[in-house]
């Protein structure tokens, strides 16, 4: 009725909305990448865009090799088709001929796990079940780029391990993957990379868990903060984060500091618990963006869980700390009393340490003590 009053009266009847605006990237050949960000902040649009289903507006995507991509549930299977039947009509819209798809099926079925369910139409799926084939299929084409946006939240837990699994497989083989999710968790293990969509546009763009790490932190501090503007009580239910990190200090400064080879690290951590829920704290420290060196949680070292709600503080001290020179951070984490759900996570500002004053032979990250011992004394020069 709208577009026919726009034709007769010249006027539009729409307000145009730009879903994506100024986003530009490159992703090399073996990357992958996650996307994540708000509902609304254009993710399932990219993804639509780079897998070639909705055609932008303006400017242009260029992709090089066979793309496959796991977006809405069950675009590309007709719901009176058995799943042997869509196994072929799916494989055929990725571009394999009917040869390749015949060799290919009974590994698709394989990992599907669907049993006697192949041989019955895919209305009579469950979400669960759809995901699995469509999954399989997607993966089983040998793809040189793999979309995936939110699908695997719908598996059961054993399945989504599946799939994980291979598309750790995917990775190491050199494939390009980018994976959509709102899971910090799985983006950090599967990618080395992360864009920050926000309001159709890229906040930021880099390694992923500093990426996902400040994306927590914004929606921590967005929650918070509607809270107290609505007055309400946050987290009424254990669905709802109940303890937050309000702050690091090293050594009592804010700021980043410098340390000597070998001086002492003092770590406050500052908090606010917002319901009585048990919970406890861990620590790490890493350099740059790389894998910890060193972790511990108060729990595992026979620390009691803490309780009660209110602001807190928690203190680890690190003397003579054996770290070699270089760039690093401590990272705060907040977990429940099991030490299994993640609560919360944040960065510390970051630490240097400067050379010895004396010249040392020790490599990598850590000066460990040691000795040596010559067995074959007519060895020696």
């Amino acid at each position: 009725m709208d577009r026919l009053k726009e034709a007769l009266t010249r006027r539009p009847r729409y307000e145009p909305f730009e879903a994506l605006k100024d986003v530009s990237f490159e992703i090399d050949a073996g990357e992958s990448v996650g996307i994540i960000g708000e509902n609304g902040a254009g993710k399932s649009t990219l993804l639509k865009i780079l897998a070639g289903t909705v055609t932008p507006s303006q400017g242009e995507v260029t992709t090089y090799g066979r793309v496959a991509a796991l977006l809405e549930l069950g675009t590309g299977f007709h719901p009176e088709f058995t799943g042997r039947q869509n196994i072929h009509l799916n494989a055929a819209l990725l571009g394999l001929e009917q040869t390749e798809i015949s060799v290919k099926e009974s590994a698709i079925i394989s990992f599907a796990e669907l049993g006697e369910f192949i041989d019955r139409p895919i209305k009579t799926y469950s979400s669960g079940m759809i995901m699995r084939l469509a999954f399989s299929i997607a993966t089983s084409v040998n793809p040189d780029i793999l979309i995936i946006d939110e699908a695997l939240s719908v598996g059961d837990h054993y399945f989504q391990q599946k799939c994980i699994d291979r598309m750790t497989r995917f990775r190491k083989r050199g494939k390009t993957i980018l994976f959509c999710s709102h899971s910090t968790y799985s983006v950090n293990l599967l990618c080395n990379r992360a864009i920050w969509l926000h309001k159709g546009g890229i906040r930021k763009d880099g390694i992923s868990t500093e990426v996902t790490s400040d994306y927590i932190n914004y929606l921590r501090a967005k929650e918070k903060t509607v809270a107290r503007e609505e007055n309400i009580a946050p987290f009424k239910n254990k669905k709802h984060i109940p303890v937050i990190i309000t702050a690091i200090h090293l050594n009592g400064q804010a700021g980043p500091i410098t340390l000597q080879y070998r001086e002492t690290l003092s770590i406050l951590l500052e908090f606010e618990s917002l319901v009585d829920h048990a919970f406890c704290v861990a620590m790490g420290i890493r350099r740059g963006g790389e894998k910890f060196w060193h972790a511990v949680n108060m729990t595992r070292d026979g620390h009691k869980p803490l309780k009660g709600k209110g602001r807190g503080r928690v203190l680890l001290k690190y003397d003579s700390l054996p770290l070699l020179q270089g760039q690093y951070s401590v990272v705060g984490f907040i977990f429940d009393e099991s030490g299994l759900l993640l609560h919360h996570k944040m960065d510390s500002p970051p630490f240097t340490i400067v050379p010895p004053p004396q010249w040392r032979s020790e490599m990598g990250l850590l000066a460990l003590d040691h000795e040596w011992e010559i067995l074959d004394r007519d060895m020696q020069a």
